[in-house]
């Protein structure tokens, strides 16, 4: 989904729901983390739940220098609909490029239910310089 499409959704269903409380929030957030850190592949994640309601949970972390964004943008629309999103409606959009993934969902978990909304951001991790002997 386009970036604009996305955010029109988003908004379309704040207008007519309410944010989803720091008791749902929380597990989603844990599952995020959760997620990121089984995989072995991501570093320095952190994730956090906030009062943004564009974003009541945002990540960040690095991803290895030999992956590619595409391969990850997609492991991470796979995590959203599988593991992060509520069957009654989801809108989710990606922002690609070479050193950066973000990744930006939004649910809603029934017809009369809250909305939660995320926020993931993923830069390629720096390869560490190699040490000399003298060092």
């Amino acid at each position: 989904m386009e970036l604009l499409d996305y955010r029109k959704m988003r908004t379309g269903i704040q207008l007519n729901a309410v944010p989803a409380g720091s008791d749902d929030v929380r597990p989603v957030a844990e599952r995020l983390r959760d997620s990121l850190a089984a995989t072995g592949l991501f570093g320095d994640v952190e994730v956090d739940v906030t009062d943004n309601a564009d974003a009541l949970v945002i990540a960040m972390c690095t991803f290895p220098e030999g992956m590619s964004a595409g391969r990850l943008a997609h492991w991470l629309e796979q995590l959203w609909q599988q593991r992060l999103s509520d069957s009654c409606w989801e809108a989710h959009a990606t922002l690609v490029d070479d050193d950066q993934v973000e990744f930006l969902g939004a649910t809603k978990v029934s017809v009369d239910g809250h909305y939660l909304t995320l926020h993931v951001v993923a830069q390629r991790g720096a390869i560490p310089a190699q040490r000399t002997a003298a060092e």
